[in-house]
């Protein structure tokens, strides 16, 4: 499992994006490939903001939450 890598502020943000793209796929008449794959990105950023972890942050190697993890090092 990897360590929390998203701040408050962006687990906010994506919670309230994903809700809101699957809210716009589910009024949608009728599903095809682009609103199953807004879905697929609705559920995924809503689960980023719910667990505060993000693996695309994780291979980039971001951390935009307050508490350094505990592999960084530090200059000072």
């Amino acid at each position: 499992m990897i360590e929390r890598n998203l701040g408050n502020i962006e687990r906010v943000v994506r919670l309230l994006l994903g809700i809101a793209f699957g809210a716009w796929a589910f009024l949608q008449p009728q599903l095809n490939g682009v609103e199953w794959l807004v879905m697929v990105i609705a559920l995924a950023l809503i689960l980023n903001g719910i667990f505060s972890r993000c693996y695309v942050w994780y291979v980039l190697d971001v951390n935009t939450s307050k508490k350094p993890s505990a592999n960084s090092t530090s200059i000072c």
